[in-house]
């Protein structure tokens, strides 16, 4: 496991380079990138290889207020043209329960899990939902181990093997292993 210094944005080459290094070595030749407004997945899509398949997992529309889609259209056409997917969906470890939480207060299952996987880091917790959100749209099998990147609010700084799981079966979701992430976690 390869340890970066700080989280967010600078270390987005370095872990697309440790990622696609090792989605090549997988049998689904999966990668999985979260990416809010575009950053990312254009960075990814000016680095991987041709055997790759590029799924990019956005934010909802509406994420940051009603209508609004972050998520850069130009980036999208590129990434669809190319041949890679770009998947708009709700968090799988948020969603609904954000809206109750915000109307009620207290505390609810999925906000419990993502939590607790933030104890690791930002970016593994954004690994596993990424995963999840893919599996939930039949983008991955849960058969199969995918590469995912997630980061610290910005850009890539944590890439993880992981085979996905339907959100409805998270418990049998697995980490084969952690390829980098921030140290500040460690």
């Amino acid at each position: 496991m390869i340890l970066f210094k700080t989280e967010g944005e600078v270390n987005t080459e370095s872990t697309l380079k440790i990622a696609i290094e090792e989605a090549l070595k997988t049998e689904s030749k999966k990668l999985l990138i979260a990416s809010s407004r575009g950053y990312s997945a254009e960075k990814a899509l000016s680095m991987v290889p041709e055997g790759i398949k590029l799924i990019v997992v956005t934010h909802h529309v509406g994420f940051k207020e009603p209508n609004c889609d972050e998520f850069s259209a130009d980036v999208k056409k590129r990434l669809i043209e190319a041949g890679h997917i770009v998947h708009t969906a709700t968090h799988a470890l948020s969603s609904v329960e954000r809206a109750f939480r915000r109307k009620y207060g207290g505390i609810h299952a999925a906000e419990i899990v993502a939590d607790a996987l933030r104890l690791i880091s930002q970016g593994f917790k954004v690994c596993v939902e990424i995963s999840l959100m893919a599996a939930d749209a039949g983008l991955v099998r849960c058969d199969e181990w995918v590469v995912a990147c997630g980061g610290s609010s910005r850009g890539l700084d944590t890439a993880v093997v992981i085979r996905p799981a339907n959100s409805s079966r998270l418990f049998d979701l697995k980490i084969g292993k952690i390829l980098c992430m921030p140290s500040e976690y460690v």
